[in-house]
């Protein structure tokens, strides 16, 4: 404003107006990592720096932050950027979820005397993901009982949310113990004649089944008169391990 006055003292005001009109302001480009876990994405970024038309900074406002998802995936903070003449503009920050693989347990196994000690389901191991959650196992195939000695297999699958997989094996190895027989029979006779194949005893394997006796192998002193006559019996179970009874 101003104001002119001739020397009569007319006066006038004269006026210039400026009409202020801030431009939008350039928003901060949208941003976003890859992390390996939901938690990972609960951390609120760092905004940009962000100045109005006349380089004044706006700051930013919270607009959403996200929940936790389930396994991968993206996560997004949104912030709004509002100047004094209501510009405004979101800048969003991007979480992106991979899930690297997790480190698988070691396999395992025993030794047992029998089939039949392999056929119970072992203690399955404590495995986590590589955020920390614990994965359950799924049985992928148990064995079929072996005839004698040799291996037998548990496996199991590990396979976290993100598909990573590993199986964990568990093997039984069978190593039989020798079987015991009865202590040897005897018996006196007056003749040769009442000196007849006795009947085998029953004898079961460590394991306990019965074993099948070859024989019997006629023997001894008995020549005519008195003396022995014996009869012996061959016990061999499936491992090899044998005894004459």
């Amino acid at each position: 404003v101003y104001s002119y006055t001739d020397c009569a003292g007319n006066t006038h005001n004269w006026v210039y107006t400026y009409t202020i009109d801030i431009p939008d302001f350039i928003p901060a480009a949208d941003a976003g990592s890859t992390v390996n876990c939901p938690a990972d994405a609960m951390v609120a970024p760092a905004t940009p720096a962000v100045t109005d038309a006349c380089g004044n900074a706006v700051l930013p406002t919270l607009v959403s932050s996200p929940a936790a998802i389930a396994c991968e995936g993206t996560m997004a903070w949104v912030y709004n950027y509002a100047d004094c003449a209501g510009n405004n503009h979101n800048w969003t920050y991007t979480y992106t979820i991979d899930i690297p693989d997790f480190v698988p347990a070691a396999d395992a196994g025993s030794t047992v005397n029998c089939p039949a000690d392999a056929l119970v389901a072992p203690a399955t191991p404590a495995v986590s993901d590589n955020c920390g959650n614990a994965i359950v196992p799924v049985l992928v195939s148990a064995p079929a009982a072996i005839a004698c000695e040799g291996t037998m297999d548990w496996v199991y699958s590990y396979t976290d949310c993100a598909g990573n997989t590993h199986n964990w094996v568990y093997t039984y190895t069978i190593e039989r113990n020798d079987f015991t027989l009865p202590v040897n029979g005897s018996s006196t006779v007056a003749c040769i004649a009442a000196a007849t194949a006795p009947a085998a005893p029953s004898v079961n394997d460590d394991c306990g089944n019965a074993l099948t006796p070859t024989g019997p192998v006629i023997g001894g002193t008995y020549a005519g008169c008195e003396g022995t006559r014996t009869y012996t019996y061959t016990y061999t179970d499936c491992e090899g391990n044998t005894h004459n009874w």
